[in-house]
């Protein structure tokens, strides 16, 4: 049997060309500069500079509305602030990562993305110097445990930030009280405030509703802590008119090469009515026209409008579900008050947080 020619099946696809990716990637890269982004940027960047003297910010919203870009914003204009002071970097960032084999938070994953996305080596891939036994010192590869590599990278990414006062970005932060255990929530909390204690240097977080977990920890951690919301473009006045400006800025941005002019914003309330308001969701059917059709055509209103509908019949539902971002209280695992008596305790009953026979405002280790 001959073997399938994979080229010319390649050869007869109508692929996204090189220059539309490039506008495609531009658009996605401009979506921070609108309204409601600048609003949240400038909050979030007086919060890292000291004025407000908090060190924890917790940026919270629904999925799509533009959490990760505002932190892509955040970690460049950080950057930007570093660079024009003479250092090489102004913050560490990652993204929540899956737990790890034991089920806990994957420390070693996060801080190993935190400290590839800066060009910086790992403890263990370091070169030591061993013993002097014969003239020159000979020089040989760390080849630490496990257990020790993983003190060794924590250590190291505390003392980075500690030294050159970096701000700590974490993104997808709901995975931390969705994934884990009530235990290992409880545990990965502490270890975030522990960078706080330790470093006091801002720490920027963002996830959905259930970020608030992190939020309503404990006293200590709440003082100290300033939420931002970033919701969607509702019905009101102010909110329409902006997202009326969104849909021209992404037009222009787009040009008369890649778009029609004023073919989506002569259709701006529905469009938002279809995406509910994200703007992360109206780029995403942009990109999804522009994409799928190999450059071969621009964007207009029935094009775009296809792409609305398939996906408004998709996840109507689920927008409408995930909507809200209530201020309504949220009690966090860690917060649970136990009253049932441990089995072959001769103690009564406990009432009392999760791990809090420590003292939680000391700045315990959070593999302790």
């Amino acid at each position: 049997m001959a073997k399938i020619d994979y080229g010319a099946m390649v050869q007869q696809l109508n692929l996204t060309p090189a220059h539309v990716i490039e506008a495609i990637d531009d658009l996605n890269a401009w979506v921070c500069l609108h309204t409601r982004f600048v609003s949240s940027q400038q909050i979030i960047m007086n919060a890292i500079s000291g004025r407000s003297r908090d060190l924890l910010i917790v940026v919270i919203g629904p999925a799509r509305v533009g959490k990760t870009t505002l932190f892509e914003s955040i970690a460049g204009m950080t950057d930007a602030l570093a660079q024009q002071a003479g250092k090489r970097r102004g913050c560490f960032r990652f993204s929540v990562p899956p737990p790890d084999a034991r089920g806990r938070f994957n420390w070693t994953a996060a801080i190993t993305e935190a400290y590839a996305s800066s060009n910086e080596i790992l403890p263990s891939k370091k070169i030591v110097y061993g013993d002097i036994t014969e003239g020159a010192p000979r020089r040989v590869p760390a080849n630490p445990s496990s257990a020790a590599a993983e003190e060794a990278l924590w250590q190291s990414f505390i003392k980075n930030v500690q030294l050159e006062h970096l701000v700590t970005i974490v993104d997808e932060g709901n995975t931390i009280p969705v994934t884990l255990s009530q235990l290992q929530v409880d545990r990965a909390i502490h270890a975030l405030k522990y960078i706080v204690a330790q470093t006091r240097q801002p720490l920027v977080i963002g996830g959905t509703s259930a970020i608030r977990h992190i939020v309503e920890h404990d006293t200590q951690l709440k003082v100290r802590t300033k939420v931002v919301m970033q919701d969607p473009y509702g019905d009101s006045k102010k909110d329409e008119a902006s997202f009326q400006v969104f849909i021209e800025e992404m037009e222009k941005r787009l040009g008369p090469r890649y778009c029609e002019p004023k073919s989506l914003s002569a259709h701006s309330a529905e469009i938002r009515l279809g995406v509910d308001g994200r703007c992360g969701l109206a780029v995403r059917l942009t990109t999804d026209a522009l994409s799928q059709h190999g450059g071969n055509r621009k964007l207009d209103w029935p094009l775009y409008k296809q792409h609305l509908d398939s996906f408004s019949q998709a996840a109507s539902a689920d927008l409408a579900a995930e909507r809200h971002v209530t201020g309504r209280r949220i009690i966090a695992a860690a917060e649970a008050a136990i009253t049932k008596k441990t089995p072959g305790s001769r103690s009564g009953e406990r009432n009392s947080r999760v791990g809090a026979t420590k003292n939680t405002n000391a700045p315990n280790h959070p593999y302790e």
